[in-house]
């Protein structure tokens, strides 16, 4: 072995302390990420929840109304994926109507269009609807795998590194 290969070996062990551990953890959190966002869209789709595209586009990066936060901290990694539409809770949560009260809008094509200023509506009466729970799904069907995922990506981001 030459000298100019331990200087190679040197650089890289250089280029992990300066950060390339963090960029590493990043990117396996981030493709961890937008892998649990693609299986809360399917089961979104699977149970037949989309509306007008609106609660399945909140679950797609870089939507106005999703959440992605990511934060390291006391040797934690988070990352935070979800959506900040306030339906998008109630349908995986369930909810519940306690009063009577009028909701403004019309029926188009069989389906109602919530419209505040609307003189029409329906009063919507008591009564609770069970949550379709899409998003604990989407995040079971990841964990069964998410180990082998972590680990896979961490081999591209070990060989983009030593490459």
């Amino acid at each position: 072995m030459s000298i100019h290969d331990f200087d190679g070996l040197a650089r890289k062990f250089e280029q992990i302390s300066n950060g390339a551990i963090e960029r590493i953890l990043r990117n396996i959190a981030e493709v961890v990420g937008e892998t649990l966002l693609n299986h809360v869209i399917d089961e979104i789709d699977n149970q037949g929840l989309i509306d007008t595209g609106t609660l399945w586009n909140s679950f797609t990066r870089g939507g106005a109304d999703n959440i992605w936060i990511w934060d390291v901290d006391r040797n934690a990694i988070t990352l935070e994926v979800g959506s900040n539409l306030p339906y998008a809770r109630y349908l995986n949560d369930g909810y519940t109507i306690s009063k009577r009260h009028f909701v403004p809008g019309y029926w188009s094509g069989g389906s109602f269009v919530y419209d505040p200023s609307a003189k029409t509506g329906f009063m919507a009466r008591p009564r609770s609807f069970i949550g379709r729970q899409y998003f604990d799904i989407a995040v079971q069907q990841l964990e069964g795998g998410m180990n082998a995922l972590i680990m896979r990506q961490l081999e591209r981001e070990m060989g983009r590194l030593f490459a």
